[in-house]
This record gives C-alpha cells, sequence and structure tokens, in this order.
C-alpha cells in the first residue's frame, strides 16, 4: 500500500471510533437510568431538569457517596459554569469507558495488513485482553486508590484546622485522572506482550534493564498517575503495574519460544549456530542472540 492508501485507511478507522464516540456520548449524556423516567417526565426535557437523572448524574452521585466522606462538602470555586464543565467531561471519560473495545480493535485492524496469517490470530485476544484489563484498572483506581487518596489526605487537613470544604472541579478532576490513568496503565501489558509476540522488542531487553524499566514506572507512577497521594498511593499502584508487566513479558517470552514461526525453530540443524557468549540455540544468519541479546558477528 502506498502512503496516501495508509492515511486514507487510518481515516476510516478514526470515523468508525469518531462515530461509536459520539452515539455513546449522546446516549449517556441524554438517557436516564431508569428508562420509565423518559416517558412519565417528558416536560423534564424542556428545563433541563432530567440531567439529574442520566448516567453521568448517576456516576457523579456514585463517586461522591463511595469517595468522598460524610462530613466532607463540595463547592462550585469558578461560579455556575463548573457544574457543566464537571458533567461533560465526565461524559467524555464515561464514553471513553464503553468505547475502549472499539477502539482496541480499530487499532488493531489498522496494523493488520503488516502482519503474517499467525500474527492476526491475535487480534481478538488483543481486543479482549485490552478490554478486560482496561475495567480492571478503572475499578482498580475508582475502589482502591481515589478512596485511599481521600483517606490519606484527610488527616492532614485535620491537623492544619482546614476545613472540610473542597472545591467540586479539584475533587472530581482528581478521581477522573486517578481512574482513566489507572486504565490506560494496566493496558500497558498488552502491548508490550503484542510487541514482543510480533517480534518488534526482545523479551530480553526487559530481562537486561529490568531496574531502569522499574525505576521508570515508579517515576511515571508518581508523577502522572497519582496526583498529590505521596510514596505511599504511588506504592500501591506500582506493585500492580509492575507485576502485569512482568507476567506479560514472561507469557510473551513462552509464547515465543514455543512458536514455530522463529527463525531458530525452523531453521535446520546445518542452519543452527550456538552463541559464543552462552552458548544458546542462534539461526544462520541471526544477528543477535534471543537469549542473551548479544551480537554475533
Amino acid at each position: 500500500m502506498r502512503f496516501t492508501e495508509h492515511l486514507s485507511e487510518l481515516r476510516d478507522r478514526l470515523k468508525v471510533v469518531a462515530y461509536a464516540f459520539i452515539i455513546v456520548l449522546l446516549i449517556v449524556v441524554m438517557f436516564p437510568v431508569n428508562p420509565s423516567y423518559q416517558v412519565q417526565h417528558l416536560n423534564d426535557y424542556m428545563t433541563l431538569q432530567f440531567l439529574a437523572h442520566t448516567i453521568i448524574a448517576s456516576f457523579l452521585q456514585n463517586i461522591v457517596g463511595y469517595v468522598l466522606p460524610p462530613n466532607w462538602s463540595l463547592l462550585a470555586a469558578t461560579g455556575l459554569g463548573e457544574g457543566m464543565e464537571i458533567y461533560f467531561i465526565a461524559a467524555i471519560l464515561v464514553t471513553l469507558l464503553i468505547c475502549m473495545p472499539v477502539i482496541a480493535y480499530e487499532v488493531y485492524r489498522f496494523i493488520d495488513p503488516a502482519l503474517k496469517p499467525n500474527e492476526r490470530q491475535l487480534v481478538y485476544p488483543f481486543v479482549t485482553a485490552t478490554t478486560i484489563l482496561f475495567v480492571v484498572g478503572v475499578a482498580f483506581g475508582y475502589l482502591v486508590l481515589a478512596k485511599f487518596l481521600v483517606l490519606a489526605l484527610a488527616p492532614f487537613l485535620t491537623a492544619a484546622k482546614i476545613s472540610f470544604q473542597i472545591d467540586a472541579a479539584s475533587f472530581y478532576y482528581v478521581v477522573f485522572l486517578i481512574i482513566g490513568s489507572t486504565g490506560a496503565a494496566f493496558t500497558s501489558p498488552v502491548f508490550i506482550y503484542s510487541l514482543i509476540r510480533l517480534r518488534v522488542l526482545d523479551a530480553n531487553f526487559f530481562s537486561r534493564n529490568r531496574v531502569v524499566i522499574w525505576f521508570v514506572l515508579w517515576v511515571i507512577t508518581g508523577l502522572f498517575l497519582t496526583p498529590d497521594g505521596g510514596p505511599l498511593l504511588d506504592m500501591v499502584l506500582f506493585v500492580p503495574i509492575v507485576l502485569l508487566v512482568e507476567g506479560a513479558v514472561f507469557l510473551a517470552k513462552r509464547s515465543v519460544k514455543g512458536d514455530k514461526s522463529t527463525p531458530e525453530a525452523s531453521a535446520t540443524p546445518s542452519d543452527v549456530l550456538t552463541c559464543k557468549h552462552c552458548g544458546a540455540k542462534v539461526a544462520k544468519g541471526q544477528v543477535f542472540c534471543p537469549n542473551c541479546g548479544q551480537a554475533q558477528g
């Protein structure tokens, strides 16, 4: 395919994602949680009172009821428009959560022409694993991290004699950031597994640079994923992400070794050499050892 054809296909894929996003956004913004409400209270659509009964309103009420302690209250610090801003940002977040399977599928279908037949079998496991891990990450961020953040900061407010009146936008945006970033972070092992499985990355790269990778993950966790939570909250998110990444590398390494299409597996005995550094089998013409990663030249 020419470059313009790739751009045309990318445009078509983005159209599908955009259409799905718009449809889901309208549903979560306009439709009430209880379908019978729409029929029984048609007049509320003229006065916008139906907004208090939509999926987004229920989502925001659940956040306040679960995360916010009973003696805390929210204030609109920036004016009357703050509520509308929070509402639509929450709608965008919920829409992204719902559309994640579509996004993952379209991303993988875009790179499908470059894949071999055996590699195309990864499409549906990729979409499924991405969706499941994203949902698990969102649930972990909402049920564990967001609640832990409030509980961890409450004693400091008490010690400083600060009243529990919190800026509504700041509260919601921190919760949204934790939910979205944790969901995205939990999907990273799927991409790592896929890149190793497609031989874009070498699994031994992670083994040789484990300490550096862990440090980078710690920095990313502290700076972008857990705002205002301190090192303890960073650790609560850092540990499961490291475990997921290590698990993805382990599974990908085993999968690549057992793949009949690898150069060393398909080579004849006369084409198999021995690495002079570690003694592992290396296919003739292969530049780097698949075991230790050292150059064979």
